[in-house]
């Protein structure tokens, strides 16, 4: 069913880092999309929001687990602690200021408002470290089992 592949090697690569800039567009442009939706336009209604959510969540957990199974953590971060502290309080950060705006937006409280993206963000704080740690040492043990896997070069 499959034609034969009519790109050389560097147009393949190219066409590689094509996929790989519009997949990380397409990601962080549903984000963003789903937090203006929510927070700008004060659309909380999940039936609205469904079907980029929908989306945006089979990308993230498929760029997750192909990641994980490949041993592959990423380009910049490093893998420790330290690191999973400092993305998780960015998350927290990022989604108690949206709930900051929503909860302002509808009651005008300052308490309120402070209560909720206080509770948000501590919540989002601990799920996002709990889940970045476990991926962590899932990602680790796999690199481990993958080092130990004897190559087709060694079994020459």
């Amino acid at each position: 069913m499959r034609k034969n592949n009519a790109l050389d090697e560097m147009q393949e690569l190219e066409l590689l880092k094509i996929e790989h800039n519009g997949c990380w567009i397409a990601f962080w442009g549903l984000l963003i999309a789903l937090a203006v939706q929510s927070a700008a336009f004060g659309n909380t209604d999940f039936r609205t929001l469904a079907g980029e959510w929908v989306v945006f969540m089979v990308l993230a957990v498929y760029l997750a687990v192909a990641c994980m199974r490949r041993g592959i953590w990423d380009r910049r971060i490093p893998m420790n602690t330290r690191s999973n502290l400092t993305l998780s309080a960015a998350a927290a950060a990022a989604l108690g200021g949206l709930i900051a705006i929503t909860v302002f937006r509808s009651c005008r409280k300052l308490s309120v408002t402070a209560a909720a993206a206080l509770i948000a963000a501590s919540v989002t704080f601990g799920l996002c470290f709990a889940a970045l740690t476990l991926a962590m040492k899932k990602t680790a043990k796999r690199i481990r089992q993958l080092e130990e896997e004897p190559s087709d070069a060694d079994e020459r």
